[in-house]
């Protein structure tokens, strides 16, 4: 990983104010997408768009497929932005018709859905947050769960040392021993790939 001070001040300046472009996760998104093919993909946290982005443009590709994206936005009382930084990122997407953004809550968001071909989780997450957010959603996601996270580098960022938050790894670790298959890719903020079993 890069110094910190560089690439904190990169994220303040960039477009997408998120840590998976010190790394360009946009390609891996984008990649994914265009390999399994989805029709129906749900994003918990969107923030400012970069994920969605990438994911939409895989989806445009492909010819087929929707993204819906929740997030708090301006609501959120921890670190985002507001939902016209997202709008106006992902414009060309909205207007075709590609990605629809719902600023809400997601508790219970997974009874409103039967199935889905591939969720992205992005919520701040910790351990306990997946264990009550991504659970329910698990036995609908036909294809693959993406979360942030899951390296031991994340688990020792600030934010969850100071405000003591569960580890992710372990709770990963956890998941392979119900039959799951789990990969994370390790470089900072690092992904992490759940299969059904």
């Amino acid at each position: 990983m890069t110094d910190s001070t560089d690439w904190r001040e990169a994220i303040e300046n960039s477009r997408w104010k998120i840590d998976f472009e010190i790394n360009h996760y946009g390609d891996l998104f984008y990649s994914l997408i265009r390999t399994h093919q989805p029709g129906k993909v749900v994003e918990l946290g969107t923030k400012a768009g970069y994920s969605a982005y990438h994911m939409a443009h895989g989806l445009r590709e492909n010819g087929i497929g929707g993204l819906d994206c929740y997030d708090l936005w301006e609501n959120y009382e921890f670190n985002s932005c507001p939902k016209s930084e997202a709008e106006a990122n992902l414009r060309e997407f909205i207007d075709a018709g590609i990605v629809r953004l719902h600023q809400r809550n997601v508790d219970g968001l997974h009874n409103e859905y039967d199935s889905i071909d591939i969720l992205n989780v992005d919520l701040g997450n910790h351990a306990d947050l997946l264990e009550e957010i991504v659970m329910p959603w698990l036995p609908k996601v036909k294809e693959l769960t993406i979360i942030e996270g899951g390296s031991v580098e994340r688990d020792q960022v600030d934010w969850m040392e100071k405000y003591a938050k569960r580890k992710i790894k372990p709770w990963l670790d956890g998941l392979g021993e119900k039959g799951y298959k789990v990969f994370t890719f390790e470089p900072f903020p690092s992904v992490s790939l759940i299969k059904p079993k």
